[in-house]
């Protein structure tokens, strides 16, 4: 019985050029956006909207609100089992890390 793990830890940037891998889950909100003929213009829209939602909130010193921008990275996390570098891949979590930018 083989008792090898590796762990690896990607990290993706989920803007207005992301490509979902033919791997991700159809069920993974983001990758639909980022899927079919109105992939950019849907992809835009939504970065559009978390700035737009972000800037609401920080309202306080914001006059114009489009003082502030949101970065998001798709970080992923798959446990690979097996020696040798199998291809037995299991993907553990995604989660999302936000950046705020002060322009």
């Amino acid at each position: 019985m083989n008792n090898e793990f590796a762990f690896h830890i990607k990290s993706l940037r989920f803007d207005e050029n992301y490509r979902p891998a033919d791997s991700t889950r159809l069920t993974t909100n983001f990758a639909n956006l980022a899927r079919g003929e109105s992939r950019q213009e849907n992809l835009r829209n939504t970065l559009r909207m978390i700035d737009n939602r972000f800037n609401d909130l920080a309202n306080w010193d914001n006059p114009k609100g489009n003082r502030y921008a949101v970065e998001l990275d798709i970080i992923s996390v798959e446990m690979n089992i097996g020696a040798n570098g199998g291809d037995d891949v299991f993907p553990l979590i995604e989660i999302l890390k936000t950046s705020i930018v002060d322009r």
